[in-house]
């Protein structure tokens, strides 16, 4: 019977960086996968026409690019073959009615689609790109961190100096709601929710998660 350092549950992309962190620190790795294939979310299919495959889970990983496994993993794996490739429209919606919408690269092409949608939409988008701006180092610190650490308490002090508490508190507070609370709160059109509804799901959360 073999033995192992570590076993891991599961073969989704976190679990594939830490076993691959861990193999390059010299420790045998166990990954256990239920399904008949590696990488979680992370799946092309074929399941429109012959010869033509897309993504049918994930698409884009802005977290695992941003993150400190991407930087360390990062050349081995382009050396073995992946490559990410961008366009200036790298994602829309489409809803059972036959709506849709795009979502671009362009802050100032969004704002003036969903404020043809309904009328100030497109300055909730420009207010809430501008708070997320402000809020940048707190929000990826957060995500990429440990929730209880010193890093994270050095993370929020520092935010805590650079805006002050009543301030930092109001972000905590606006940032705990529903993501379905925040978007019905925010904008009026119905298809410009369901466009940014999905991006909860790069957190682990849903949009009735808080």
């Amino acid at each position: 019977m073999k033995s192992f350092d570590c076993i891991i549950v599961g073969s989704g992309i976190n679990s594939l960086v830490c076993a691959a962190i861990l193999a390059r620190q010299g420790r045998k790795v166990c990954i256990l996968e239920r399904n008949d294939r590696l990488g979680g979310c992370i799946r092309t299919e074929q399941v429109t026409v012959p010869g033509f495959r897309h993504d049918v889970l994930s698409a884009v990983h802005p977290l695992f690019v941003t993150s400190p496994g991407y930087a360390e993993l990062g050349d081995a794996l382009h050396d073995s073959g992946l490559e990410y490739t961008n366009n200036d429209s790298p994602t829309g919606v489409l809803l059972p009615d036959g709506r849709s919408l795009i979502l671009t690269t362009s802050r100032e092409d969004n704002m003036n689609t969903f404020e043809s949608l309904a009328t100030g939409d497109g300055e909730a988008y420009q207010r809430s790109m501008a708070l997320i701006d402000d809020n940048a180092g707190l929000i990826f610190g957060l995500l990429g961190g440990e929730l209880w650490g010193l890093a994270t308490a050095k993370l929020l002090l520092s935010e805590v100096w650079r805006k002050n508490l009543h301030a930092t508190a109001s972000f905590f507070g606006e940032a705990m709601q529903t993501c379905r609370s925040w978007l019905e709160d925010s904008f009026q059109s119905d298809l410009l929710r369901a466009l940014l509804a999905p991006w909860i799901l790069h957190t682990g959360l849903g949009t009735e998660s808080s």
